[in-house]
């Protein structure tokens, strides 16, 4: 059975604001109880496999737009900035890794049908083809 960890994106929803804006949560550990995570940690999850995606997987951008809203979404604010920081460093960390583990193949597979145009956990985050301007 082929793992797909990070993006074994069956990612519980997270809604955030008035508008239930959709914020990717991080699956949990596979030997890890299921806990809560806050908008903070989705957001962290998301924009560590975006921008990692558009680095490691041929043709594919991050659409900067989508990426801001996912964080307006978490309600991102000036005091949380330096966990933020380090939440991303860990998570990208954690991405790396598993991209390592499943192959780029796979791993890009998996990015974009959790956040490219179809996107299963944000659409449109992810995009493919001519440069986005």
């Amino acid at each position: 059975m082929r793992r797909v960890g990070i993006l074994g994106l069956a990612l519980a929803m997270s809604f955030v604001g008035e508008a239930a804006a959709q914020v990717p949560a991080p699956p949990p550990p596979s030997s890890a109880p299921t806990v809560a995570t806050s908008p903070l940690d989705n957001y962290a999850a998301a924009a560590a496999t975006t921008i990692i995606a558009e680095q490691a997987c041929p043709g594919v951008q991050v659409r900067a737009g989508q990426l801001t809203t996912l964080r307006l979404a978490a309600r991102v604010n000036a005091g949380q900035e330096a966990m933020l920081e380090e939440k991303l460093r860990t998570r990208a960390t954690q991405v790396r890794q598993q991209l390592a583990a499943d192959g780029r193949e796979a791993w890009c597979s998996a990015a974009l049908a959790a956040f490219g145009p179809d996107g299963t956990v944000a659409k449109g985050v992810l995009a493919t083809g001519a440069r986005i301007r």
